[in-house]
C-alpha cells in the first residue's frame, strides 16, 4: 500500500465531475453579471481615452504657452534695449501681451514670468502700487515657482521705496519663512535686519543678523551682518 502522507496529509485532488460543476458555476456567474463587467469595461476604456486626451491637450497647451512666452520675452528684451522715449511707446502693446498670457496661463510658470514682466513695465510707468501688487500676486498664483521669492523681494523693494516699511518687512518675512533655501535668501534676511534697525527694533535686527551669520554661509550679506552687529554694539544700542 502506498502512503498518501509525506510529512503531512496529501492535497485533495478535485474529481472531473467537480471540475465540470465549478466551470458551470463560473460561467453562470459571468452570465449573470455580464452587464456589470461590460460597464466596467466601458469605464476602463473611457478612462484610458480620457487620459490620452488630457495628455494631448496638456502638451498642446504647454507648446502654445511656451511660444507665447518666448515672443513676450523677445519683445521685452527689445524694450529693455530701447531708449527712454522708445520704451514709453512700446509699453502699451507689451503690457497687453503680458496681460493676455497671464489671463490664459495664470497658474503656470508662463503666467508667472509674464506677471514679472508686467510688474517691470509698471515700475517704468511710475505705477509702484500696481507693480507691488503684480509682484506679490506671483507668490499666490505660482508659490512653487523659483520666481516667487524673487517676486516677494521685489514687492518689498517697491513698498520700501514708497515709504511703507511695514509692508516691505511683511513681504520679506514671508519670503524668509516660505523659501529658506532659495538662492539669495541671505539678502532677504539682511534686509529684514536692516528694516528692523531703521524702525529702531534693534533686538529684531540683531536676531536677523545673528541668524544670517549662524547659517555658516560666507557671502557679502554675512559680512555686512557682522559689520552691523559691531556698529550696533559700539553705539550701545544692543548688548
Amino acid at each position: 500500500m502506498v502512503s498518501k502522507e509525506i510529512g503531512g496529509k496529501a492535497a485533495a485532488v478535485a474529481s472531473p465531475t467537480e471540475q465540470v460543476k465549478f466551470s458551470e458555476r463560473f460561467n453562470s456567474f459571468l452570465h449573470a453579471n455580464r452587464k456589470l463587467f461590460m460597464a466596467l469595461g466601458v469605464v476602463a476604456v473611457v478612462l484610458v481615452v480620457g487620459l490620452g486626451v488630457y495628455s494631448m491637450v496638456s502638451s498642446a497647451t504647454f507648446a502654445k504657452s511656451t511660444v507665447a512666452l518666448e515672443q513676450l520675452e523677445s519683445d521685452y528684451e527689445a524694450w529693455q534695449k530701447a531708449d527712454e522715449s522708445g520704451k514709453a511707446a512700446l509699453v502699451p502693446a507689451l503690457a497687453e501681451k503680458a496681460d493676455a498670457l497671464v489671463s490664459r496661463y495664470s497658474k503656470r510658470y508662463d503666467g508667472a514670468k509674464a506677471t514679472m514682466i508686467k510688474a517691470e513695465l509698471l515700475v517704468s510707468s511710475n505705477d509702484p502700487a500696481g507693480a507691488e501688487k503684480a509682484y506679490a500676486s506671483i507668490a499666490d498664483t505660482a508659490p512653487k515657482s523659483h520666481l516667487a521669492p524673487v517676486a516677494l523681494a521685489n514687492a518689498a523693494a517697491v513698498a520700501e521705496n514708497r515709504g511703507d516699511n511695514e509692508a516691505a518687512l511683511a513681504y520679506l518675512t514671508r519670503a524668509d519663512k516660505a523659501y529658506p533655501e532659495a538662492p539669495g535668501i541671505g539678502r532677504v534676511v539682511l534686509s529684514i535686519g536692516r528694516l528692523n534697525e531703521g524702525m529702531k527694533q534693534y533686538d529684531k535686527a540683531m536676531e536677523a543678523y545673528n541668524r544670517l551669520i549662524a547659517s555658516g554661509i560666507e557671502s557679502d550679506w554675512t559680512k555686512l551682518a557682522h559689520d552691523r552687529i559691531i556698529l550696533l554694539k559700539s553705539l550701545g544700542l544692543v548688548q
